[in-house]
């Protein structure tokens, strides 16, 4: 699908999305994108407890001597729950570091130019029918803002956290106000 010459018919990014692409475009979070991170951050500790104070309390347990007696069945039974236990904590625990990341780290932005493409599921997927892509950062459709209309073939620019990989902002390139949004930093990997 060819993309035509539109920029007549192109918005401006709406005042909200302007807020997010100004700060985006400098290689920094807005506050209230820090403020997602940080609450992720919150939520993922708590996650991160359940499975440590499961592991404590064994430990205790079997410090203390008060483990019941060890049958085969009940040895199957808690090295699968400490296997289990042990996943868990190191999912959680590497999202955690994600988000820490995107937090803390110098470079939290980065961005992807291109024309948009629709790229379809290979199997029929209610929750995710298809995906967009910009250049080589893909979004599922329902991150996208509802101020924005969606071209693809269109070019446009995408900012999004650097570990993550959330949505932050996007900006069509054939928009009237398309030059305010340009990045003032280097993409690193």
């Amino acid at each position: 699908m060819e993309h035509k010459n539109t920029a007549l018919a192109v918005a401006p990014a709406s005042p909200q999305m302007a807020a997010k692409l100004a700060q985006n475009r400098t290689g920094r979070l807005t506050r209230d994108q820090r403020r997602v991170t940080l609450a992720a951050i919150v939520v993922l500790g708590v996650m991160l407890l359940c499975p440590l104070a499961m592991i404590a309390q064994f430990a205790a347990l079997a410090l203390t001597g008060m483990l019941p007696p060890a049958t085969l069945f009940s040895l199957i039974l808690t090295v699968c729950g400490i296997g289990f236990m042990l996943l868990m904590s190191a999912l959680v625990f590497a999202n955690l570091r994600t988000f820490w990341g995107d937090t803390l780290s110098a470079v939290t932005v980065r961005y992807a130019r291109g024309p948009l493409k629709v790229h379809m599921s290979e199997h029929e997927r209610v929750e995710l029918p298809f995906s967009y892509i910009v250049d080589d950062y893909s979004f599922a459709p329902f991150v996208v803002p509802p101020d924005i209309v969606m071209r693809p073939g269109a070019p446009y620019i995408v900012y999004y956290a650097a570990r993550s990989r959330i949505l932050l902002s996007i900006a069509a390139l054939d928009a009237p106000d398309s030059a305010d949004w340009q990045p003032t930093f280097d993409n690193l990997p």
